[in-house]
Protein backbone atom coordinates (compact mmCIF):
# COMPACT_ATOMS: atom_id res chain seq x y z
CA UNK A 1 0.00 0.00 0.00
CA UNK A 2 1.21 3.58 -0.57
CA UNK A 3 0.53 7.26 -0.92
CA UNK A 4 -0.21 8.23 -4.10
CA UNK A 5 2.69 11.51 -4.57
CA UNK A 6 2.39 12.03 -8.16
CA UNK A 7 -1.10 13.26 -7.08
CA UNK A 8 0.27 16.10 -4.75
CA UNK A 9 -0.99 19.27 -6.25
CA UNK A 10 -3.32 17.97 -8.87
CA UNK A 11 -6.64 19.58 -8.01
CA UNK A 12 -10.26 18.78 -9.53
CA UNK A 13 -13.25 20.06 -9.96
CA UNK A 14 -16.58 18.98 -8.05
CA UNK A 15 -19.84 19.47 -8.57
CA UNK A 16 -21.89 22.37 -7.45
CA UNK A 17 -23.01 22.43 -3.49
CA UNK A 18 -25.66 24.57 -2.56
CA UNK A 19 -27.64 25.64 0.57
CA UNK A 20 -30.41 27.92 2.04
CA UNK A 21 -31.10 30.11 4.84
CA UNK A 22 -32.48 26.88 6.81
CA UNK A 23 -28.94 24.84 6.34
CA UNK A 24 -27.22 27.95 7.95
CA UNK A 25 -29.64 28.12 10.33
CA UNK A 26 -29.35 24.74 11.48
CA UNK A 27 -25.86 24.33 11.09
CA UNK A 28 -25.67 27.39 14.00
CA UNK A 29 -28.21 25.00 16.15
CA UNK A 30 -25.78 21.87 15.78
CA UNK A 31 -22.89 23.36 17.09
CA UNK A 32 -24.60 24.99 20.37
CA UNK A 33 -26.26 28.77 18.93
CA UNK A 34 -28.79 29.41 20.95
CA UNK A 35 -28.53 26.82 23.85
CA UNK A 36 -27.15 29.41 26.55
CA UNK A 37 -30.03 31.94 25.85
CA UNK A 38 -31.91 32.37 22.58
CA UNK A 39 -31.82 36.08 22.61
CA UNK A 40 -27.81 35.73 22.39
CA UNK A 41 -27.00 34.32 19.15
CA UNK A 42 -30.31 35.50 17.08
CA UNK A 43 -28.54 36.49 14.31
CA UNK A 44 -27.16 33.59 13.48
CA UNK A 45 -30.52 31.44 14.63
CA UNK A 46 -33.32 33.15 13.23
CA UNK A 47 -33.91 35.06 9.63
CA UNK A 48 -37.04 37.25 10.84
CA UNK A 49 -36.05 38.72 13.66
CA UNK A 50 -37.24 42.10 13.72
CA UNK A 51 -33.80 44.69 13.56
CA UNK A 52 -31.83 41.83 13.40
CA UNK A 53 -30.50 40.56 9.65
CA UNK A 54 -29.41 36.83 9.68
CA UNK A 55 -25.61 35.97 9.80
CA UNK A 56 -23.51 32.80 8.78
CA UNK A 57 -21.10 31.27 11.41
CA UNK A 58 -17.81 31.31 9.82
CA UNK A 59 -17.60 27.63 10.79
CA UNK A 60 -20.05 26.66 8.77
CA UNK A 61 -17.87 26.81 5.54
CA UNK A 62 -16.62 23.10 6.53
CA UNK A 63 -19.38 21.68 5.56
CA UNK A 64 -19.81 23.25 2.13
CA UNK A 65 -18.76 21.11 -1.03
CA UNK A 66 -17.40 17.67 -0.50
CA UNK A 67 -14.15 16.34 -0.55
CA UNK A 68 -15.27 12.44 -0.70
CA UNK A 69 -14.55 12.59 -4.15
CA UNK A 70 -10.46 13.46 -4.30
CA UNK A 71 -9.97 10.80 -1.77
CA UNK A 72 -9.99 8.47 -4.68
CA UNK A 73 -6.78 9.68 -6.07
CA UNK A 74 -4.90 9.62 -2.18
CA UNK A 75 -3.73 6.34 -1.96
CA UNK A 76 -4.06 2.64 -2.03
CA UNK A 77 -4.70 1.85 2.01
CA UNK A 78 -7.60 1.39 3.66
CA UNK A 79 -10.19 3.68 5.02
CA UNK A 80 -10.15 2.23 8.47
CA UNK A 81 -6.49 3.86 8.29
CA UNK A 82 -7.49 7.23 8.26
CA UNK A 83 -7.62 9.44 11.59
CA UNK A 84 -9.00 13.32 11.40
CA UNK A 85 -5.97 14.80 12.82
CA UNK A 86 -6.95 18.50 11.83
CA UNK A 87 -8.56 21.34 10.54
CA UNK A 88 -7.91 25.14 9.16
CA UNK A 89 -10.62 26.99 7.24
CA UNK A 90 -9.84 30.70 5.79
CA UNK A 91 -12.72 32.81 4.80
CA UNK A 92 -11.91 35.14 2.03
CA UNK A 93 -15.31 36.77 2.34
CA UNK A 94 -18.48 36.58 4.60
CA UNK A 95 -20.46 33.67 4.14
CA UNK A 96 -23.58 34.29 2.33
CA UNK A 97 -27.18 32.88 4.05
CA UNK A 98 -27.62 31.47 0.93
CA UNK A 99 -25.46 30.27 -2.23
CA UNK A 100 -23.68 28.14 -4.70
CA UNK A 101 -20.01 27.20 -4.50
CA UNK A 102 -18.18 24.62 -6.40
CA UNK A 103 -15.47 22.86 -4.43
CA UNK A 104 -11.62 22.37 -5.81
CA UNK A 105 -9.86 19.95 -4.40
CA UNK A 106 -6.94 18.37 -4.17
CA UNK A 107 -3.82 16.64 -2.23
CA UNK A 108 -1.90 19.65 -1.49
CA UNK A 109 1.01 17.42 0.78
CA UNK A 110 1.86 14.51 2.53
CA UNK A 111 4.54 14.12 5.15
CA UNK A 112 6.43 11.43 6.84
CA UNK A 113 6.28 11.21 10.34
CA UNK A 114 7.91 7.93 11.03
CA UNK A 115 5.51 4.73 11.61
CA UNK A 116 2.13 7.53 10.05
CA UNK A 117 1.87 9.55 7.48
CA UNK A 118 0.28 12.80 7.46
CA UNK A 119 -2.04 14.14 3.93
CA UNK A 120 -3.24 17.39 3.70
CA UNK A 121 -6.58 17.65 1.68
CA UNK A 122 -6.82 21.25 0.59
CA UNK A 123 -10.54 22.47 -0.73
CA UNK A 124 -10.87 26.10 -2.42
CA UNK A 125 -14.66 26.68 -2.60
CA UNK A 126 -15.62 29.16 -5.69
CA UNK A 127 -18.61 31.47 -5.78
CA UNK A 128 -20.62 29.45 -8.83
CA UNK A 129 -21.52 32.47 -10.41
CA UNK A 130 -18.48 34.42 -10.26
CA UNK A 131 -15.79 32.08 -9.91
CA UNK A 132 -14.19 34.32 -7.02
CA UNK A 133 -12.69 32.48 -4.07
CA UNK A 134 -15.36 32.39 -1.04
CA UNK A 135 -13.30 29.74 1.58
CA UNK A 136 -10.30 27.98 2.04
CA UNK A 137 -10.37 24.78 4.09
CA UNK A 138 -7.44 22.46 4.72
CA UNK A 139 -8.08 18.96 5.78
CA UNK A 140 -5.21 17.19 7.94
CA UNK A 141 -5.30 13.42 7.52
CA UNK A 142 -3.31 10.64 10.02
CA UNK A 143 -2.69 7.61 7.78
CA UNK A 144 -1.85 5.27 10.09
CA UNK A 145 1.33 2.24 9.39
CA UNK A 146 1.65 4.40 5.79
CA UNK A 147 4.76 6.34 7.22
CA UNK A 148 8.52 5.43 6.26
CA UNK A 149 8.57 6.58 2.79
CA UNK A 150 11.14 8.57 3.24
CA UNK A 151 9.50 12.02 2.83
CA UNK A 152 9.63 15.21 4.48
CA UNK A 153 8.63 15.75 7.78
CA UNK A 154 6.81 18.92 7.32
CA UNK A 155 7.01 22.03 8.76
CA UNK A 156 8.24 22.44 12.47
CA UNK A 157 5.55 23.24 15.03
CA UNK A 158 5.52 26.65 16.47
CA UNK A 159 2.12 26.42 18.81
CA UNK A 160 2.70 26.48 22.54
CA UNK A 161 -0.04 27.47 25.31
CA UNK A 162 1.24 30.49 26.39
CA UNK A 163 3.05 31.53 29.91
CA UNK A 164 -0.06 33.40 31.51
CA UNK A 165 -3.81 32.66 32.38
CA UNK A 166 -6.04 32.29 29.64
CA UNK A 167 -8.28 35.78 28.79
CA UNK A 168 -11.11 33.86 28.66
CA UNK A 169 -12.39 30.60 29.21
CA UNK A 170 -15.65 29.87 27.61
CA UNK A 171 -17.47 26.88 29.07
CA UNK A 172 -20.63 25.14 27.54
CA UNK A 173 -21.92 21.90 27.91
CA UNK A 174 -22.73 20.00 24.77
CA UNK A 175 -26.20 18.00 24.48
CA UNK A 176 -27.08 14.59 24.53
CA UNK A 177 -28.71 14.83 21.09
CA UNK A 178 -25.50 16.49 19.71
CA UNK A 179 -24.34 14.44 17.61
CA UNK A 180 -28.02 13.57 16.27
CA UNK A 181 -28.63 17.60 15.26
CA UNK A 182 -24.96 18.03 13.73
CA UNK A 183 -24.95 14.73 11.29
CA UNK A 184 -27.92 16.70 10.25
CA UNK A 185 -25.32 18.72 8.30
CA UNK A 186 -24.05 16.13 5.85
CA UNK A 187 -22.00 13.45 7.90
CA UNK A 188 -23.93 10.77 8.79
CA UNK A 189 -21.32 8.49 9.87
CA UNK A 190 -22.96 6.11 12.13
CA UNK A 191 -20.01 6.45 14.85
CA UNK A 192 -22.02 9.41 15.76
CA UNK A 193 -25.32 7.69 16.42
CA UNK A 194 -25.08 3.76 16.07
CA UNK A 195 -24.16 2.35 19.85
CA UNK A 196 -23.38 -0.87 18.39
CA UNK A 197 -21.05 0.41 15.87
CA UNK A 198 -19.49 2.56 18.29
CA UNK A 199 -18.83 -0.47 20.54
CA UNK A 200 -17.41 -2.24 17.43
CA UNK A 201 -14.47 0.32 16.97
CA UNK A 202 -13.54 0.62 21.14
CA UNK A 203 -16.04 3.48 22.14
CA UNK A 204 -18.96 3.22 24.83
CA UNK A 205 -21.03 5.16 23.15
CA UNK A 206 -21.12 7.37 19.73
CA UNK A 207 -18.68 10.24 19.90
CA UNK A 208 -19.37 13.52 18.62
CA UNK A 209 -18.11 14.88 15.10
CA UNK A 210 -14.73 16.68 15.77
CA UNK A 211 -16.02 19.80 13.59
CA UNK A 212 -18.94 19.85 16.07
CA UNK A 213 -16.26 20.21 18.29
CA UNK A 214 -14.63 22.89 16.33
CA UNK A 215 -17.82 24.64 15.89
CA UNK A 216 -18.22 25.37 19.63
CA UNK A 217 -14.71 26.54 19.77
CA UNK A 218 -15.46 28.96 16.50
CA UNK A 219 -18.14 30.41 17.97
CA UNK A 220 -16.49 31.11 21.36
CA UNK A 221 -13.66 33.02 19.17
CA UNK A 222 -15.50 34.51 17.11
CA UNK A 223 -17.67 35.89 20.27
CA UNK A 224 -14.58 37.08 22.14
CA UNK A 225 -11.55 38.22 20.00
CA UNK A 226 -13.99 39.63 16.90
CA UNK A 227 -17.12 41.00 18.88
CA UNK A 228 -19.29 38.50 16.73
CA UNK A 229 -18.48 40.29 13.60
CA UNK A 230 -18.41 38.13 10.95
CA UNK A 231 -16.66 40.11 8.42
CA UNK A 232 -12.70 40.01 10.62
CA UNK A 233 -13.00 36.34 10.35
CA UNK A 234 -9.99 34.87 8.95
CA UNK A 235 -8.34 31.61 9.23
CA UNK A 236 -9.00 29.14 12.17
CA UNK A 237 -7.45 25.88 12.79
CA UNK A 238 -7.43 23.08 15.29
CA UNK A 239 -6.14 19.54 15.66
CA UNK A 240 -8.06 16.52 17.70
CA UNK A 241 -6.65 15.55 20.52
CA UNK A 242 -9.45 13.29 22.38
CA UNK A 243 -13.26 11.88 21.21
CA UNK A 244 -16.33 13.90 22.87
CA UNK A 245 -19.18 12.44 24.10
CA UNK A 246 -22.39 14.24 23.62
CA UNK A 247 -23.04 15.97 27.23
CA UNK A 248 -19.68 16.89 27.78
CA UNK A 249 -18.93 20.55 29.33
CA UNK A 250 -16.39 21.68 26.76
CA UNK A 251 -14.02 24.66 28.24
CA UNK A 252 -12.61 26.76 25.75
CA UNK A 253 -9.70 28.65 27.05
CA UNK A 254 -8.77 31.79 24.60
CA UNK A 255 -5.64 33.46 24.67
CA UNK A 256 -5.40 37.14 22.47
CA UNK A 257 -2.64 37.90 20.31
CA UNK A 258 -1.82 41.09 18.29
CA UNK A 259 -3.32 39.25 15.31
CA UNK A 260 -6.03 36.96 16.67
CA UNK A 261 -5.71 34.48 19.36
CA UNK A 262 -4.57 31.04 20.50
CA UNK A 263 -6.77 28.42 22.19
CA UNK A 264 -7.42 25.02 23.57
CA UNK A 265 -10.41 23.43 24.36
CA UNK A 266 -10.44 20.34 27.34
CA UNK A 267 -13.27 18.34 28.95
CA UNK A 268 -12.38 17.99 32.24
CA UNK A 269 -8.31 17.86 32.46
CA UNK A 270 -8.62 16.01 29.21
CA UNK A 271 -7.17 18.47 26.12
CA UNK A 272 -9.78 17.59 23.25
CA UNK A 273 -8.75 19.98 20.77
CA UNK A 274 -5.49 21.38 20.51
CA UNK A 275 -3.04 23.66 18.67
CA UNK A 276 -5.87 26.24 18.24
CA UNK A 277 -5.02 29.09 16.23
CA UNK A 278 -6.85 32.11 14.95
CA UNK A 279 -6.05 35.12 13.47
CA UNK A 280 -8.08 37.70 11.76
CA UNK A 281 -8.90 38.64 7.86
CA UNK A 282 -6.49 41.54 7.96
CA UNK A 283 -3.79 39.85 9.42
CA UNK A 284 -3.92 37.33 7.43
CA UNK A 285 -3.95 39.23 4.32
CA UNK A 286 -1.28 41.41 6.20
CA UNK A 287 -3.02 44.77 7.22
CA UNK A 288 -3.41 46.28 10.31
CA UNK A 289 -5.26 44.93 12.62
CA UNK A 290 -5.08 47.99 15.34
CA UNK A 291 -8.84 48.76 14.72
CA UNK A 292 -9.56 45.12 15.78
CA UNK A 293 -7.54 45.22 19.25
CA UNK A 294 -9.30 47.98 20.30
CA UNK A 295 -12.84 46.96 19.45
CA UNK A 296 -12.37 43.68 20.84
CA UNK A 297 -10.22 44.39 24.17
Amino acid sequence: MAIHMHNIGKMSEGEPFSWTSKDALLYALSVGAGAGGPAKNLAFTTENSRGVDQKVLPTFAVVLGSTSGSMDGLGDFKLSQILHGGQQITLHRELATSGTVIPVSGMSAAYDKGKNAVIELSTELLDAATRELVATSVTTMIIRGEGGFGGHAGPSEQWKVPDRPADVIVVEKTSLDQALIYRLNGDRNPLHSDPQLAKMVGFDQPILHGLCTMGFAGRAVLEQVCGSDVETFGTLSVRFAAPVVPGDELATSIWKTETGAVFQVRVGETVVLDRGSYAHRRAVAGESTDHLAAATA
